[in-house]
């Protein structure tokens, strides 16, 4: 990702910040939403949520945290709350760990295939996660160091270090692979 110039805030409006914020975090909330929703359909609705979500939240926006922190935590609210509505209902489609490895990559190549089959494998891991566990190790994939996903969470910097740490180790395991610290 290239570096993007800085919006002026003075005199940038929400429409100006919104499209700033997609233009530069776009492609990783797309990736992001993934951790919350298998189902495409129902993963494409819970990226246009959050791209509400962020819009609207530009109204109210006063730089109090960086705009990567602030739209990451509008996309962890949303998303959280997907998952509480996910949680309410019974027809929740679930994909387990053998269907996973089963399912067909639609590239060529060796190498692809297991890459796919093993990031399928680690989000159905990280669905089985309970939510603030996932949504801490969701963020870390993002690339967020701990600060950053201490003040999208709401928990410290320290907790949210020691919680990656044991989530690597965990599905490291779950995994078949020896944990990297």
């Amino acid at each position: 990702m290239t570096a993007r110039p800085p919006l002026n805030p003075a005199c940038a409006s929400q429409n100006d910040r919104y499209r700033h914020a997609i233009a530069t975090y776009g492609p990783d909330i797309a990736r992001f939403a993934m951790g919350y929703e298998r189902d495409a359909a129902k993963r494409q609705e819970l990226v246009q949520e959050i791209h509400v979500a962020l819009w609207q939240s530009f109204a109210t926006y006063k730089e109090q945290c960086s705009l990567r922190t602030w739209v990451y935590r509008v996309a962890h609210n949303v998303g959280a709350t997907h998952i509480q509505r996910t949680f309410r209902k019974a027809d929740r489609i679930s994909l387990e760990l053998d269907e996973a490895e089963q399912v067909p990559d639609e590239r060529d190549g060796i190498a692809d295939a297991e890459r796919r089959m093993d990031m399928e494998r680690l989000l159905a891991l990280i669905h089985k996660l309970a939510p603030l566990d996932r949504e801490v190790m969701l963020l870390y994939l993002e690339d967020l160091d701990a600060a950053a996903i201490g003040d999208v969470t709401g928990i410290s910097a320290r907790n949210v270090a020691t919680k990656i740490h044991r989530i690597k180790a965990l599905l490291a395991r779950q995994m078949g692979t020896k944990g990297q610290s």
